[in-house]
């Protein structure tokens, strides 16, 4: 991968909004039951939260009276209050246990449910997608991303819907207390408010470039963990440290810039409300008593507003802040979002019925293709393969081959010209069937994660294991499978010690099992070892038996039986016929041979 796409930033959006919220939200409307209870239990929170306010009320507009002096009754009243707080105390931590196990369940229910779109839709995008996305940045928007977006149900919405009754709580309770005195400090709470929600707006951006060099940074080491092997084969370990140093760097610069201002504004914001709203409160309880317009006006009321301007005040702050947060986990939400709207490239068309195969009649009809829709890698190609026939390609490295063989399985679409097969065309045919008629093996034979028969069924999920051993029979894998400590259930993955001979004779069994109309075998013998090249051969042999195929191979004896055999060069067929016609003509194939020959004796 090329150093410049790990220091590209991935900037979806340079403005901040609140519709990939409102998006987020609507995964909540699928468990709504849970959403419910989250909001009754925020409001029943925020009331409990209250009471102590009017407490401290009636306590002193009780004793103020008396001059100081406790009445007899006091005892009986302070261990009614003193009984209310202590059921209050209970109260709030029993219902903030309540609310935090429901804010998690919620919060991964959530997640499991954007895991699985995630999921659904990257298995529906097109390689293009992939071409163009490295696979660790991918990885990060399935797994890093969607566990820090599940915090946001976790520890930030559950607070916010509390603060937010809370707001409008504590403002109605200090109206209702005296309202002149309520309405002068919460017009002045306003404008800083407005102030911190504009701060953590600003500081969108600056968390989007942090959480862009992060994921760059993750996925880089994804990567370079996953390709170690190649890393040390070409001594690459000192420069990819360095790159990853600079990543960090890059990372470590970013995310100082925004604690900066998170870490030191927000908490002197909120100290500086508190003071601003308690000066206010008692100062507007003087002018007011001053001017002898505060007949109704008790100490009681003033230290209840008091509280609740502290109540709200704090609010506010946490409010702000955890929008902050959840500001810098909309860039998260913007990768994801941004997967989940990328729409596959190929799709069914309207009316698109399942493929019927009957015989396997392969033709190419003036087949252009291009990756990049600028130049073109095949130009007005055209090839008819014979039902049962074997085609061979061969040709240069990036002359074409792969991309051949690609569009039959419509991996890619043309940009012009036809692919059929037994007359249906293949971009108007079902993928589903037109992939399951279209066995494919690939050069790097990948090994599942499981035992040898979870392998071999891969292709076919359906069928038994006398039928995943059978397939094992026919393309000769079922000795070496045996000698394994396990035989069939033996566990297996891709850092398994397998040769690359038994690999692709395990691939040929899982291909085998599926039992494709037409087979593509894009240099599957390119790892063969001494050990098991005849099994391959026999095992190709077998595989081809009956169906139609393609070819792409290097070696001699893997194509020299071919029914046709297709030079490809200057994006077109240049050559094409059975190799002793080739051989006999002395022209590109001829000298490829030669040449390969050369190289093998040298």
């Amino acid at each position: 991968m090329a150093k410049e796409l790990y220091f590209q930033d991935e900037i979806v959006r340079e403005k901040f909004n609140f519709k990939m919220f409102r998006r987020l939200l609507s995964y909540a409307g699928r468990f709504k039951k849970d959403t419910i209870k989250m909001i009754a239990v925020g409001l029943a929170s925020a009331l409990i939260a209250l009471i102590p306010s009017f407490a401290m009320t009636f306590v002193v507009n009780y004793v103020l009276p008396s001059n100081g002096v406790l009445p007899p009754s006091y005892l009986t009243y302070a261990a009614l209050i003193i009984a209310s707080l202590a059921v209050v105390t209970v109260t709030a931590t029993a219902f903030g246990s309540l609310s935090t196990y429901i804010s998690m369940r919620l919060g991964y229910r959530i997640i499991h449910a954007i895991r699985t779109d995630l999921f659904d839709r990257l298995m529906q995008l097109s390689f293009d997608y992939y071409d163009s996305h490295p696979s660790g940045k991918i990885l990060v928007r399935v797994t890093n991303y969607t566990e820090e977006v599940a915090g946001i149900f976790i520890w930030h919405l559950t607070r916010i819907i509390y603060n937010s009754f809370v707001l409008a709580l504590a403002s109605a309770a200090a109206i209702v207390l005296d309202w002149r005195i309520g309405l002068i400090v919460i017009a002045a709470i306003i404008p800083f408010a407005v102030v911190l929600y504009f701060l953590a707006k600003a500081l969108h951006n600056r968390a989007n470039v942090d959480k862009s060099k992060n994921s760059s940074l993750t996925a880089f080491v994804a990567e370079d963990i996953s390709g170690l092997d190649v890393i040390k084969a070409f001594n690459r370990e000192k420069l990819n440290s360095d790159i990853q140093k600079e990543l960090c760097d890059n990372h470590a610069k970013a995310f100082m810039r925004t604690t900066r201002i998170r870490e030191i504004f927000f908490p002197m914001s909120n100290g500086v409300v508190n003071i601003v709203s308690s000066i206010l409160v008692y100062l507007c309880a003087l002018v007011i008593i001053d001017k002898g317009l505060g007949a109704a006006l008790t100490m009681g009321a003033v230290i209840g507003i008091n509280t609740c301007m502290q109540m709200l005040s704090d609010s506010v702050s946490d409010l702000c802040q955890r929008l902050e947060t959840m500001t810098t986990l909309s860039t998260n939400l913007e990768r994801i979002f941004d997967t989940l709207d990328s729409k596959p490239d190929i799709t069914d068309k309207p009316g698109a019925k399942p493929i019927a195969i009957t015989e396997g009649k392969v033709e190419f009809t003036d087949v252009t293709f291009s990756y990049d829709g600028k130049v073109n890698v095949l130009e007005n190609l055209s090839l008819s393969c014979p039902p049962g026939s074997m085609t061979a390609i061969v040709g240069a490295t990036g002359a074409g081959k792969t991309t051949l063989v690609s569009l039959l399985s419509r991996f890619y679409d043309l940009k012009s010209g036809r692919i059929t097969v037994d007359g249906a065309d293949v971009s108007e045919v079902t993928l589903d069937s037109l992939r399951s008629a279209v066995g494919v093996m690939m050069q790097d034979s990948f090994i599942f994660s499981g035992t040898v028969m979870d392998n071999i069924r891969f292709s076919a999920p359906e069928k038994s294991d006398e039928e995943c051993i059978e397939a094992a029979k026919k393309v000769f894998a079922h000795d070496f499978i045996k000698r394994l400590p396990d035989g069939y259930y033996t566990k297996i993955n891709e850092a398994c010690s397998l040769s690359g001979g038994e690999r692709q004779l395990l691939s040929f069994a899982r291909l085998i099992l599926s039992d494709p109309k037409i087979l593509i075998l894009d240099e599957a013998t390119s790892h063969i070892d001494t050990h098991t090249e005849k099994l391959i051969q026999d095992s190709i042999a077998v595989l081809l038996k009956g169906r139609t195929s393609f070819v792409i191979a290097h070696r001699l004896s893997t194509i020299r039986k071919a029914d046709n055999i297709v030079f490809i060069d200057d994006k077109n067929i240049v050559e094409s016929g059975t190799h002793e016609q080739l051989m006999q003509l002395k022209g590109r194939y001829y000298r490829l041979l030669q040449k390969s020959a050369d190289s093998d004796n040298a």
